[in-house]
């Protein structure tokens, strides 16, 4: 009897702070989900897609898996099997479609065993969009504990996932290039417990609402890690970054001390808000950085940051950003509309 007064005792203290987090937005403290089952087998009825010794139904590649759905308003999950899947994914299809990969720890990036990887480039494809490995132009999607790359490198944008539609999750899921990894382009996207990483404007787009939640944002070279475009005053696009950790990629050759930017404005109403974040000695004091010397675009911004920790929170601030007192207006109902809990997964909040 004692052992489950105990029992119910902590669920009930984990339950409190965790509605209590979200009510505040992340201002709590925070707190780290108890590790979960792993997710090694499909969930009944998934399609699986199984790279090597391929079983009878089964498919060798994500985009074969993709192509055998029908195009049409059905809820459908797809399955991945360890291994390494050289090739570009395109998704249209009209229903919702969840995507697992095999993981054997789901509350982090740390233990994906599946990567989806290809080295194209919007120099070599014509545009941004058609270089991404992962390109998903639909609504109502979910993708959990998969690596996506673009290994393209220095010289080209290339995106790692380009992202056109509304109500798109993304949930463990480490992304990796070098120049505009992350396209977040339309809609409403949440990004949870993720890994990002990149140099230049690695995080981008214009016209959606990200917001990003206890993810780690790795930079590998100097540059700015978000570029938000609005086309004008009246866009609502907006990314805030809240309770994450700005760090230095293992992969990068130095240590960048005060060489990256929080952002800088692919537009005149670029909108980024980064809220109880922890940054890293690489993050410049100035925090943010105009577009250019001939185009600075920084007459309408909005560049702001609330309860900011780390050594890369010192220092004077530029000019066209503010610090906030608090984080009203930048919660993630806010951002994503009030029925947001509705298609995020809550236990990557």
């Amino acid at each position: 009897m004692q052992s489950s007064h105990l029992s119910f005792r902590r669920v009930a203290l984990f339950f409190f702070v965790y509605v209590l987090s979200v009510i505040l937005g992340g201002a709590a403290t925070p707190v780290e989900l108890e590790k979960r089952a792993s997710r090694t087998t499909p969930p009944a009825g998934a399609v699986v897609v199984r790279g090597s010794g391929t079983l009878s139904g089964e498919f060798s590649t994500v985009q074969a898996a993709v192509n055998s759905l029908p195009n049409d308003s059905s809820t459908r999950t797809i399955f991945i099997y360890p291994g390494t899947y050289k090739e570009q994914v395109f998704i249209t299809r009209t229903g919702p479609l969840t995507i697992y990969g095999s993981t054997t720890d789901t509350t982090s990036y740390t233990s994906n065993s599946v990567t989806i990887t290809f080295g194209d480039s919007a120099s070599q494809a014509g545009s941004d969009d058609p270089s991404g490995t992962l390109r998903v132009h639909k609504d109502n999607f979910a993708l959990y504990n998969v690596n996506v790359r673009n290994t393209f490198g220095v010289g080209s944008q290339a995106l790692a996932l380009s992202a056109y539609g509304t109500n798109q999750g993304y949930y463990g899921v480490g992304f990796y290039g070098y120049q505009d990894t992350l396209l977040a382009e339309t809609g409403n996207q949440f990004y949870g417990v993720c890994y990002i990483e990149g140099a230049v404007d690695f995080i981008w787009g214009q016209h959606a609402r990200a917001w990003i939640q206890r993810s780690v944002i790795a930079s590998v070279a100097a540059g700015s890690i978000t570029a938000d475009g609005p086309s004008d005053s009246s866009d609502t696009s907006i990314f805030v970054i809240n309770r994450s950790s700005l760090i230095v990629s293992s992969s990068a050759s130095s240590a960048l001390t005060g060489q990256v930017y929080l952002g800088r404005p692919w537009t005149q109403y670029a909108r980024v808000v980064y809220t109880s974040c922890t940054l890293g000695a690489h993050i410049n004091p100035a925090g943010w950085s105009i577009w250019s010397t001939a185009t600075p675009n920084t007459a309408d911004v909005t560049f702001a940051e609330y309860d900011s920790t780390g050594a890369g929170a010192a220092g004077t601030r530029a000019s066209f950003a503010k610090k906030l007192t608090s984080n009203t207006g930048y919660m993630a109902a806010d951002i994503l509309g009030s029925t947001w809990t509705s298609w995020v997964d809550a236990a990557y909040v």
